[in-house]
This record gives structure tokens, sequence and C-alpha cells, in this order.
């Protein structure tokens, strides 16, 4: 099934849902790292909803750039690591303090923390609806193999039925069956 594209509060999701089937239900997941803890709350949406299959569930979500939220520098470590720039060019009288190198390393910028729960409301909302559309594909198909079958089924009792008439008549069987069964006619008549 093709992926179900929402808009949710600060970018868009698409659900993919994928399934082959299978005796019992088996779930994997593939979510972005900022919504694996939705995984517990996802999986027993899909068990409520679906008792048998193998299904994979996959996430996308695309932030929008609008919705990014401001940089904040973390000026005390920014501080700490020009200085201990600045020391380690005194020992060794080589290299530039490279501003860009400062803000690239780790904690020194973050980005504001968004909403997650708003998102994550939105984000199972946008769960449900695929789920919808993915339990109205799985009828459809189960619908449109179901005719196949009950076509294919009619055509095996047809020819069944003609290769049953068609074997009785010429068979060497069917023939010294018939010709014994006339026999035993024609000396019954003749007493």
């Amino acid at each position: 099934m093709p992926a179900v594209k929402s808009r949710v509060t600060g970018g868009s999701a698409a659900w993919e849902l994928r399934s082959v089937n299978q005796r019992y239900l088996e779930t994997y997941f593939r979510l972005p790292e900022q919504f694996r803890s939705l995984e517990p709350v996802v999986r027993e949406r899909i068990r409520a909803r679906l008792t048998r299959g193998k299904v994979e569930c996959t996430l996308r979500f695309e932030q929008d750039p609008s919705a990014q939220g401001e940089l904040i520098l973390n000026e005390k470590l920014a501080k700490q690591l020009v200085n201990a720039a600045n020391w380690v060019k005194m020992q060794s009288d080589e290299g530039e303090i490279n501003p860009v190198d400062i803000l690239r390393w780790p904690g020194v910028m973050a980005a504001k923390e968004q909403d997650l729960d708003a998102i994550a409301a939105d984000i199972l909302a946008a769960l449900d609806g695929a789920l919808d559309d993915f339990i109205v594909a799985r009828e459809t198909e189960g619908q449109a193999l179901k005719a196949l079958i009950e076509q294919r089924l009619e055509g095996v009792e047809r020819r069944s039925g003609e290769s049953s008439r068609s074997y009785a008549g010429n068979s060497p069987v069917a023939a010294r069956a018939s010709g014994r069964q006339a026999g035993r006619c024609g000396s019954a008549a003749g007493k």
C-alpha cells in the first residue's frame, strides 16, 4: 500500500503499512529516532485492529523549515572550547581557531525543543487514517481473491463433470461393464 501522507504539527508525516499473509500477527517498525518512544502505542493500535499478518510499519517525518526552532548557543561551553583552543595554540605555536569548528562541537549549538507531544498526537491520528485505508485495501483484495477462487472452482466443477461423462463413455472398463449389463439383460429376457 502506498504511503499515506498527512499534515501534522511542525511538518508532514507519511505512514506506509505493508503486510504479507501469515497465521499470526507480527509487527516491524521503522520510526525516526525522535519518535521511537511511540512504538509501544503504535504496536497496540495495530494489534487492536489487525489479528494476523506480517506487518511492516514505516513512518517518515519531514519537518517544515519554518517550524524548526531557533538555535541556542551554549556560551559557557563555547568559551571553554575557545580557551582550550588558545591554550593548545600557545603550546604548539601552530594552527588557527576556526569559529565554525567551535560551533560544530557537540553541545555548543542546539535546536530549541519542539512540542513532541503535539506532533505525536497528530502522528497517531495519521496512523489511524492509514490503518483505515489499509484495512479497506485488505478487504478489497480479499473480495477480489474470493471472486477469482470462485471462478476457478466453477471451472474445475464444470470440467470434472465433463471428464466424468467422457470417461464413462469411452473407458474400456466402462464398455466391458456396460456389455456385461447388456448380457445380463438379454439372458434375463430369455428366461
